[in-house]
């Protein structure tokens, strides 16, 4: 349009220029004056329908509004996907985790039945062994009242509770403690490790 307003506007005033020689000679000024006329039409048009001007551009708005309003549901309808993988991702997770977790309880429970009983509290993540098998008992208990002159069984008993600890960092996740319950007491502990490190060590007092 606007090489077209160009051409018109040159068309018009070599038409206007023309038309004024022509009405001073006389000569074939009515045809002069209709292509004079018809330019400035030309013209008037194609000036109004630049594109520059505002009335011009509804149309581009509304594409523009519209590209915008797709690109959000786009995002929307991504963003609910995502939600919906990263749930189902979390479920799976747990459900593996507890897979896990009744495994190694499953092995405790073989491994050291003939010692006590081991339950899990899956919330704190803890393990814990309520010795109930007499020797087994007894050993703990002298121990516990004479650490010095037992020094060799309790660095036993306490390594192999740290191997117990390591192992289940190892086949399970981090930060599960395994705990043994002083023998006689529902919640007293006597021992407990997390990650294959001792955390309280009650068989040296």
């Amino acid at each position: 349009m606007l090489f077209l307003a160009i051409i018109g506007i040159i068309v018009f005033l070599l038409a206007l220029f023309s038309l004024i020689s022509a009405r001073q000679s006389g000569n074939g000024w009515k045809f002069l004056a209709t292509i004079t006329v018809l330019s400035a039409l030309v013209t008037a048009y194609a000036t109004i329908k630049l594109p520059f001007w505002p009335y011009n551009h509804p149309k581009t708005e509304k594409t523009a509004t519209s590209q915008k309003s797709s690109s959000t549901a786009t995002s929307a309808k991504l963003s609910s996907s995502e939600a919906v993988f990263n749930e189902a991702s979390q479920k799976k997770a747990a459900a593996t985790t507890k897979l896990k977790e009744d495994s190694i309880l499953k092995q405790l429970k073989a491994n050291y039945k003939s010692i006590g009983t081991f339950t899990l509290d899956r919330e704190t993540k803890t393990f814990t062994l309520m010795p109930t098998n007499k020797k087994y008992v007894k050993s703990l208990k002298i121990i516990k009242k004479y650490p010095a002159k037992n020094q060799k069984a309790l660095t036993t008993v306490t390594t192999n509770y740290e191997s117990l600890s390591s192992s289940i960092k190892k086949n399970l996740a981090k930060g599960y403690t395994i705990r043994v319950l002083q023998p006689g007491t529902k919640n007293t502990t006597l021992l407990s490790l997390k990650d294959g490190k001792v955390l309280v060590n009650n068989l040296k007092k």
